[in-house]
């Protein structure tokens, strides 16, 4: 047994999260920005290990969906797309005293608006490219109250169009907790 057992977790490991971002920036095109409050939850499974650096493990994402309810949207929507086609993310050690991890978090993801502006039925958008969440000083894994940062803003077009960006993500910040 190496000093990396008691710190990475084991192929195979499924490890359920909730999450919640507060204060969420969409930018509508036809309505300007929305802020949102999003809850819910995250779960991802060890896939295989990472035998560069100090090491660590990629995840799959196998479930994932969080809501917000708006006013003016409706309830909001964001879940899981194709688990297939999203790249797997990896969770490294880069420093082993004290421990500190870096965790990036691959998403490619539905948006369903309840309520789109100007009616009709509810419209279903996905990102235009992979989301990136990161958290670049985890002291402990599974996080704890643990903070990830959107990379850059997320476009989002109606499925099958994604030439037709109709809102974005301006930012998000998740706080993530280990649900055992």
């Amino acid at each position: 047994m190496s000093y990396l057992d008691g710190l990475i977790p084991p192929i195979g490991l499924e490890i359920p999260c909730s999450m919640y971002a507060v204060e969420v920036p969409l930018k509508v095109n036809v309505l300007g920005i929305v802020t949102l409050d999003f809850k819910g939850g995250i779960k991802v499974r060890v896939e295989k290990k990472i035998d560069t650096g100090l090491g660590g493990v990629l995840f799959k994402i196998i479930g994932h969906e969080v809501s917000a309810d708006s006013p003016v949207l409706g309830r909001v929507t964001l879940s899981q797309a194709d688990i297939d086609t999203t790249p797997l993310s990896p969770l490294e050690l880069i420093s082993n005293l004290p421990p500190k991890f870096r965790n990036t978090l691959f998403h490619d993801f539905t948006f369903t608006i309840e309520k789109p502006p100007g009616g009709g039925p509810p419209l279903v958008l996905s990102n235009t490219k992979t989301a990136a969440l990161i958290n670049d000083n985890l002291t402990v894994f599974p996080p704890q109250g643990s903070v990830y940062h959107l990379r850059e803003p997320v476009d989002l077009a109606p499925v099958g169009a994604p030439n037709h960006v109709v809102a974005t993500i301006q930012a998000m910040a998740f706080t993530v907790s280990h649900n055992p």
